[in-house]
């Protein structure tokens, strides 16, 4: 994509030189409501590991390079955000210094969103979470890793909101996806452990406002340990104080049943066929996330929900429109993880959909009044 291109997204989306970017009155709620079925950018700005170079990072992992075509495409599709998960430390310095160039190269694909009149979710991924033995989770909840890399962190963080200062209120900024312990573990972790996911935060909305701009009441994403919707995980969540009122949202992932959704769950019952038993588990979890939530007064988005492709196309479809249907129903927008393999529904390079009967099974779930769609 030629720069004249970039400045032409800029001009659409009212974010280039010369436009302030006025607030608005995008509360936490409205932007709930704003942000409807989305689609994860999976597997490219948030590729990493140790075997490339960074000019080669946005194609490592096996998707091509983003195009404004791409996020039309996207647009027309009928999903009404994009989700721009992002692995910054390739891009660091070891103080904690993004190179210029990556900074700009996110940001015209943020611009091309916004551009197309979607909204925009962009989301720290890899620095903390299981890739590890890649180089990344380098961001872990621990008090030790927090007191070590804290103030790096912050000054991650305020760049990437310094740089975004001016963006409208239809991109939002979620912190640091799926943090975890030393040892990776999702499910069961120490009181002190989720007590450190909530320091980071703290730490992420603080450094965010500290940016002023739009960003003193831009909506924000925390998540609790993990990113998890347990009810375990979600009672470990703590809200962070907040100089901006009203514009907290709480991210959570949702592969329930992982039987279903991922062949790598080895210790849960597998399926290939969405049953009875499947869509009582995935009611179960919505009515979990949906009282575990309560108590914080925090409107839910699920950040991420798939399906693994195992040849089974038409019970993907009912899932993922189960998906959709449970959770417009509760009032919780919900973006599908697309990362151009195994849960791929979307081909990038060739601008088409993969799989009509999955997207057209989600789209109709949003569009109609739910309650027993599937």
């Amino acid at each position: 994509m030629g720069e004249e291109n970039y400045r032409e997204a800029d001009r659409a989306s009212g974010t280039g030189p010369g436009n302030d970017g006025a607030p608005g009155e995008i509360n936490a709620k409205k932007a709930a409501e704003m942000l409807g079925l989305g689609w994860n950018l999976g597997n490219s700005y948030d590729c990493h590991g140790t075997w490339f170079d960074n000019v080669r990072m946005e194609t490592a992992w096996g998707n091509p390079i983003v195009t404004r075509d791409l996020i039309h495409f996207v647009a027309q599709t009928g999903f009404s955000t994009v989700r721009v998960p992002v692995t910054w430390y390739m891009h660091m310095d070891e103080n904690g210094v993004i190179a210029e160039d990556w900074l700009k190269r996110v940001r015209r694909t943020v611009r091309m969103i916004l551009a197309e009149g979607m909204c925009c979710i962009l989301d720290c991924k890899h620095d903390c979470g299981a890739m590890v033995s890649y180089g990344g989770g380098w961001i872990q909840a621990t008090r030790e890793n927090f007191t070590k890399n804290r103030e790096r962190v912050q000054r991650m963080i305020t760049q990437i909101a310094s740089c975004f200062a001016e963006e409208p209120q239809t991109l939002l900024f979620e912190g640091l996806s799926e943090c975890m312990n030393a040892e990776c573990e999702q499910f069961m972790p120490s009181q002190e452990e989720t007590e450190v996911v909530n320091d980071w935060n703290q730490l992420f909305v603080d450094a965010v406002r500290g940016t002023g701009g739009n960003n003193a009441v831009r909506n924000l994403i925390v998540t609790p340990y993990a990113s998890g919707a347990t009810p375990y995980l979600l009672s470990g969540f703590r809200v962070p104080k907040d100089t901006a009122e009203n514009r907290l949202l709480l991210g959570v992932h949702l592969y329930v049943p992982l039987g279903f959704t991922s062949r790598a769950a080895t210790w849960a019952r597998q399926t290939d066929e969405f049953d009875c038993l499947c869509e009582e588990e995935l009611e179960r979890a919505f009515d979990d996330i949906v009282s575990g939530a309560e108590p914080f007064g925090l409107p839910v988005v699920i950040t991420e929900f798939g399906a693994m492709d195992r040849s089974n196309t038409p019970e993907r479809a009912r899932y993922c429109g189960c998906v959709v249907d449970f959770a417009h129903s509760r009032g919780i927008p919900c973006m599908y993880w697309d990362d151009g393999k195994g849960y791929e529904v979307i081909r990038r390079a060739e601008r088409e959909v993969r799989f009509p009967g999955i997207v057209a099974a989600m789209m109709t779930a949003e569009r109609l009044t739910p309650s027993g769609l599937f």
